[in-house]
């Protein structure tokens, strides 16, 4: 595990769970803790469940341009790859591909190309809400105060156009990968230039494996299927946060455009900062988008980060160690699969 991305990550929730809780007596939390209505968490916890069921048949449709594999042999490298964010620099995206790799026999690289797939996915449907909440909500951040709501539009703007710019940029490169593989090549040996030739030989390798993994973009039922599977992975998360809203008796607010608000801050947030397990980051994301846009407490909403966050990785981490212990995976191994890879 690498030294230095454990002590950023670490220096990150510091900070922003600092700016989380700051100026949030223990008394105030306790009592907005307390006075939770923690029934309305059994259904989030099955929405994340159902979120998790989505992203299993949306991987088995990426993966399926490299191998046919069961959706049901996707959930122990799906939840245990998940469960790795809890190590430094999203090391479970890395746990993913390498476990998809040992258990079915696909080359990392060809792995790790599905969920760079899965995650241009996420992007186009994080871009479409983002869009929504901001040209047909805008009214929304103008309940903020001391300006904070607007600068969170204008952050939010600003993390659209360069989400955009950097998302079509890779697309265009993906296909051009498919269809126009030589022209590819040719980019790829141009900027890999100045590096050794060893270097140049193995990126040159890479990219060639990556481009299996990319078969996806050439199979339109696969690619429909997988895009439509992206809606229901979105839905279903977002949904996750209504049931939080009620279980916290936030019912004064646009229940809908609050909720997309939430979600959406929290993308941004562990998107920007990917922290260890997310942690610091997602209560800091809470507490912008409830407290600075919506008003609602600090106490509130930092508590809310809480509860919300442990509904997401509790589930996580708890059927991710079942996967574990019944694979008989190491944590050890885990820890390294990074650098395996």
């Amino acid at each position: 595990m690498n030294k230095k991305h454990l002590i950023i990550g670490l220096v990150i929730i510091a900070l922003s769970s600092y700016y989380a809780f700051k100026n949030v007596s223990i008394a105030d939390l306790t009592e907005a803790l307390r006075t939770v209505k923690y029934i309305y968490l059994i259904p989030a916890v099955l929405l994340v469940a159902i979120t998790f069921l989505f992203r299993a048949m949306r991987w088995h449709y990426l993966v399926s341009s490299v191998k046919n594999v069961k959706t049901s042999r996707l959930f122990s490298p799906l939840m245990v790859g998940f469960m790795g964010n809890i190590l430094p620099a999203r090391a479970g995206e890395f746990i993913r591909a390498y476990l998809l790799g040992k258990k079915e026999n696909v080359t990392f690289s060809a792995a790790f190309a599905t969920i760079f797939v899965e995650r241009l996915f996420d992007m186009l449907l994080f871009l479409m809400l983002l869009v929504g909440v901001i040209f047909f909500s805008a009214d929304t951040f103008a309940q903020g105060e001391n300006g904070e709501s607007q600068k969170l539009m204008g952050y939010m703007i600003k993390f659209g156009w360069v989400s955009f710019i950097g998302s079509l940029g890779i697309f265009l490169f993906s296909v051009l990968l498919q269809y126009k593989n030589d022209w590819a090549m040719k980019i790829v040996e141009f900027c890999s230039k100045p590096l050794p030739e060893t270097w140049r030989e193995k990126i040159f390798g890479i990219v060639q494996s990556f481009t299996e993994g990319l078969s996806i973009l050439k199979d339109v039922k696969g690619f429909l299927a997988a895009l439509v599977l992206s809606f229901l992975v979105w839905i279903s998360m977002i949904l996750t946060y209504y049931p939080i809203h009620l279980a916290f008796g936030i019912t004064d607010l646009p229940m809908v455009t609050s909720v997309l608000v939430v979600s959406l801050t929290i993308g941004i947030f562990i998107s920007l900062f990917p922290t260890p397990g997310f942690l610091g980051a997602f209560q800091a994301a809470c507490v912008v988008a409830l407290h600075d846009v919506f008003g609602v407490s600090k106490a509130v909403a930092a508590s809310y980060g809480i509860i919300a966050w442990l509904v997401a990785m509790g589930f996580i981490i708890a059927v991710g160690s079942i996967f574990i212990v019944r694979d008989n995976i190491s944590f050890k191994e885990l820890a390294s699969s990074k650098e395996q890879g």
